[in-house]
């Protein structure tokens, strides 16, 4: 017969069996060094919500890597690089990677970082999956270890000018941007699109990032009869400029880019954004592939991931995938397989089917529709 165990041995026992707990996940545990994933993003400054939420992906990719044996034996870890949406802070934190022998990165949400960075990360043979700078000069720099989990180039924009037109029965259009790489693309396009569509953009202007007053613009804006204008601008800028032109009466409809999805649009803009569209990639609470992601995520972090999450989450799981199916951490073996993939064969992300274009782009790629009403933004439209 076994003696029974006094409740204050059993107390030192469990205790003694949650310490065996954490250090088994700890990455000591691997018996091999870490496989190392930068993630640069704007961890400080206007958009760093934006870039916390990013971070906040990444890690739960990688914690989940981790509790299933790593990667061929080894933990991921995610090196952490706070770009502040700055170029020369972007190529500063890819040197700092390259210096910390980082293999791969899951990295950039503004394109202008990811421009500076990508020379670097090329000198470096870097296997680099961006999750959310988008601009069409990315893959048009020819790296071969460039890929994307989400839209690339024109698209947005062309998308935004079949809503003003098409949806919102608008011929009569203003557009402005920060002259920022991807932003400017989507302007171009939109423009284009709305020409093509027998619609007039009546006025296009620029403000510059991290400007605060918008007077004049919104002083043209108001004189200009259009009815839609496509905001084009980060959270901060958009946020400040849809309160200018509410306060100024300007009657009008606002057409915003993905980013017044971040939660601090809504913040800055307050009941300014009431009525605002924003064109944006799926969110991961309307995807049904992302439903598990959702729920861990709000375990994790205590709340919904926002609309970029899961792209940088897709981008570490991608970047695992790669070495597992090569069988070795070999940036140009796993590039050669990830471009060998088809539609077939796919990798099943949370945001979809990823496989891609010689140039790293996806072939496939889908907007939704929100509009704010009540203080949030509802989906209106795939």
């Amino acid at each position: 017969m076994c003696p029974r165990m006094s409740s204050g041995r059993l107390w030192t026992v469990l205790r003694l069996l949650v310490l065996v707990m954490l250090v088994a996940e700890a990455p000591s545990v691997f018996g091999a060094d870490p496989i190392l994933i930068g993630v640069s993003a704007p961890l400080t400054g206007d958009n760093a919500g934006t870039g916390q939420e990013s971070l906040n992906g990444a890690k739960l990719a990688a914690k989940q890597i981790n509790a299933k044996g790593g990667v061929l034996g080894r933990p991921i870890q995610i090196v952490e690089g706070d770009d502040r949406c700055d170029p020369k802070e972007g190529a500063t934190v890819a040197q700092k990677f390259a210096a910390q022998k980082i293999v791969a990165a899951a990295s950039h949400y503004c394109s202008g970082v990811a421009l500076a960075a990508i020379p670097i990360f090329k000198e470096n043979k870097v296997l680099y999956v961006d999750w959310g700078a988008v601009s069409a000069k990315l893959p048009a720099y020819g790296y071969d270890k460039y890929f994307t989990t989400i839209y690339n180039g024109s698209q947005p924009g062309v998308f935004a000018a079949d809503v003003a037109v098409k949806r919102l029965g608008k011929k009569k259009l203003a557009m402005v941007d920060d002259r920022t790489p991807a932003n400017g693309d989507f302007t171009v396009a939109f423009a284009k699109r709305a020409k093509e569509l027998g619609a007039n953009v009546l006025l296009a202007d620029n403000v510059t990032q991290g400007e605060k007053d918008f007077s004049a613009f919104v002083t043209k804006l108001k004189g200009s009869e259009a009815e839609v204008v496509y905001v084009s601008l980060y959270y901060p800028e958009a946020g400040l400029l849809t309160r200018q032109i509410r306060d100024q009466k300007v009657n009008i409809t606002v057409l915003c880019v993905d980013g017044c999805l971040d939660p601090q649009y809504l913040k800055i803009a307050g009941a300014a954004a009431e009525g605002v569209y924003s064109v944006t990639q799926p969110q991961a609470t309307e995807l049904p592939s992302a439903r598990q992601f959702v729920e861990e995520f709000r375990k994790d972090f205590g709340k919904d991931p926002g609309y970029i999450a899961p792209y940088p989450y897709d981008a570490v799981n991608v970047i695992a995938r790669a070495y597992t199916a090569v069988g070795k951490v070999d940036n140009d073996a796993a590039a050669k397989w990830l471009k060998s993939l088809k539609k077939e064969t796919a990798i099943q992300g949370v945001t979809g089917p990823l496989y891609w274009n010689a140039d790293g782009t996806l072939p496939e790629f889908f907007f939704s529709l929100y509009l704010a009403k009540n203080g949030k933004f509802e989906f209106v439209a795939p």
